[in-house]
This record gives C-alpha cells, structure tokens and sequence, in this order.
C-alpha cells in the first residue's frame, strides 16, 4: 500500500479523536460554569419577594401612626390589595418598608 493511504488514515483517526476531545472539553466546560440553585438560597423570585412584602406591610399598626402618614398607608395598602406590589412605584415600596421597621413605643 502506499505511504498516503495510510497518512490519510492517521489523518482521519486524528480528526476523530480531536473531535471527541473537543466534545468532552466543551461539555466539562459547560458543566464547570453551570450554577445550579440550592434550596433555601437567598434568591427568591419577584413572586416570592411580592408575597413577603405582601406580608410585612399588612403588620403596620395603622392606629400608632400619624393621622396624614396612616391616610397615605391606607392608600397604599388598597393600591396593593387592588392591584398587586407590583403596582407600586420604588419610592412607595421604600415607604411601606420604613413604617414596618419603625418601633412605636
């Protein structure tokens, strides 16, 4: 047989095994940069957080805060109830979050 039969022959096997190589390599590459989420992480989803939040503000002692904040409370907490947290605007969700965090007497 002649020499490039079996240079043709390397060649090919050669391109086999580069190709397997490299499908390994990609694969354990992948594998290294995948982040899988363990339970009890402290990501939570939009749901998750809106239903918290839900939660915190509905404990606000309306009866222990000023008359003009508990009108704006008020307003609020119907907003929430009518249309979701997600119907608030960052300023709003700010507000609601300080009056939960206060302590009165």
């Amino acid at each position: 047989m002649p020499i490039w039969v079996y240079a043709m022959v390397v060649g090919f096997l050669s391109a086999i095994g580069a190709r397997i190589w490299y499908r390994r390599w990609r694969r354990a590459r992948i594998a290294a940069r995948r982040i899988v989420e363990k339970p009890n992480s402290f990501y939570s989803s939009a749901i998750v957080k809106n239903h918290v939040d839900r939660e915190r503000w509905g404990t606000v002692k309306l009866d222990l805060i000023h008359p003009v904040n508990r009108e704006e409370v008020e307003r609020l907490l119907n907003l929430v109830d009518a249309l979701g947290p997600d119907s608030l605007s960052p300023r709003e969700r700010v507000f609601l979050d300080h009056l939960t965090t206060l302590r009165f007497g």
